[in-house]
């Protein structure tokens, strides 16, 4: 794959073929650090962990909604149990959610090592490899939250790098699909890759191991059911519609503009006849995944890197007498300053902005109350089985409906919705036209601070 290393020799008068420009590629692990000392933002983390303490105390995985009583008792399968089982363990054994940062700092420098090591098979130079970790950095760094969603990244790596070296490893593929089947229901992404790298290799190895590894899937705690949860997500198309990551990509904009170089890299590479036809066969889905919708510009851009590094000319580094203790101190000190942003003091806090204080909470006390799914989901982890929810950010069990009416309330046209969900309170923001329409009407202010607004009639 790929042309021939060059510029690997080093000077006779340095005894280690190790310089100064291998220490590029951890140059991305500072983006990393910085992504993962940010605020948590994400609800969907927070559910996923009391679905965690849950499945802990019932001894089974959850199989139907015990947290909204608008499809409370209606089936639904919790895709991410294996993760949800971690994220309640840690919470049992930990004071404060510190661990939820340091998990995404490990887990995504493992992410960018594995696109560096998928890199240099086709490219092997140091400078090409950093430069593309640094692209999917930029990528990923929005989704790097401790959502189960992150582990799918890490395994889809470990696929793409499997894949590459099948002579060696590829029965590793059978493990990470039926981890993966346990973690996410985005799974089947990789199985995808499995049946198109056989198509485009023709390589009956692929094809066998393909076949157990499809079916360890079943061999999970949800049996068939894991693949009824895929069929369930293509179901819920019209609600993940209404959600923002679900989305047309926004490649105008500063987050996902370096997928557009991913795709120029990989024009360029079959322009330069870099790819055959059958690469194709890999390529061209993966490329129109990635256009799709906003999440799934990672999974392609993981995919597709390395095939875009074929466009890039192997850059010849000049030698260097830099002695090989230099450039391991330059490592250590890189990776040092990798983690320093950890020690920021938001790392490991919710942020304020998302997700509502005690006093608000205090203010809906023995309410019905309206919110938006982001906070349905942080209620859910912070006050059930006192309080079950109307909303989340399960789509899949919700409809688009339910995120239609949500809208529809926001927006000041209120009356019909909260008389159907019975609500008689509003946790909402100050700049919602429902805020000034419930006060026109005679709602009264009951708590009020920087972010969120309670009315009540």
């Amino acid at each position: 794959m790929g042309s021939s290393p060059q510029g690997q020799a080093h000077d006779p008068g340095v005894p280690s073929g190790l310089r100064l420009v291998h220490a590029l590629p951890l140059v991305p692990l500072f983006m990393v650090g910085l992504f993962a000392s940010g605020l948590i933002i994400d609800n969907s983390f927070l559910w996923h962990i009391r679905a965690g303490t849950v499945q802990h105390e019932m001894g089974a995985v959850l199989s139907h909604d015990v947290f909204s009583f608008t499809e409370l008792g209606s089936p639904w399968r919790t895709q991410s149990w294996v993760a949800e089982l971690l994220y309640g363990w840690l919470e049992s054994v930990t004071p404060s959610y510190l661990w939820a940062s340091w998990m995404v700092l490990v887990v995504s420098v493992v992410i960018i090592a594995l696109v560096g090591i998928s890199m240099y098979r086709p490219n092997p130079s140091p400078v090409v490899v950093g430069f593309a970790m640094i692209v999917a950095v930029w990528l990923i760094g929005p989704f790097l939250q401790p959502r189960p969603v992150i582990f799918s990244f890490l395994l889809l790596a470990a696929l793409v790098v499997v894949l590459q070296h099948r002579d060696r490893v590829l029965w590793v593929t059978v493990p990470i699909l039926w981890v993966w089947a346990g973690v996410h229901g985005s799974w089947i992404i990789g199985g995808l890759l499995i049946v198109l790298e056989w198509l485009r290799t023709s390589d009956h190895r692929i094809f066998r191991v393909g076949l157990v590894a499809l079916a360890a899937t079943l061999a999970t705690a949800h049996g068939l059911g894991t693949w009824s949860v895929v069929v369930d997500f293509f179901g819920a198309r019209e609600a993940l519609a209404q959600m923002q990551e679900w989305k047309v990509p926004d490649f105008g904009g500063v987050a996902q503009m370096p997928y557009l170089l991913v795709i120029a890299g990989v024009i360029i590479a079959a322009v330069r006849g870099k790819l055959t036809l059958r690469d194709l066969i890999v390529v061209l889905p993966f490329m129109f995944l990635g256009m799709t919708s906003r999440r799934t510009v990672v999974p392609a851009a993981i995919v597709l890197l390395p095939w875009a590094a074929r466009a890039i000319p192997t850059v010849t580094v000049p030698r260097s007498r830099t002695s090989p203790a230099i450039v391991g101190a330059v490592m250590v000190v890189l990776g040092i300053v990798a983690v320093v942003p950890m020690l920021s003091a938001t790392t490991g806090e919710l942020d304020p902005e998302r997700f509502p204080g005690r006093a608000a909470r205090d203010a809906i006390a023995g309410a019905n109350a309206f919110y938006d799914d982001g906070v349905g989901g942080f209620l859910i982890f912070a006050e059930w089985p006192d309080r079950l929810v109307w909303i989340d950010d399960r789509a899949e069990l919700h409809g688009a409906q339910r995120f239609i009416d949500y809208r529809k309330a926001r927006e000041g046209d209120y009356e019909a919705v909260f008389a159907e969900y019975g609500f008689d309170a509003a946790l909402a923001k100050p700049d919602w036209p429902l805020t000034d329409r419930l006060v026109a009407d005679g709602w009264q202010v009951v708590h009020t601070d920087a972010e969120f607004v309670v009315l009540r009639p």
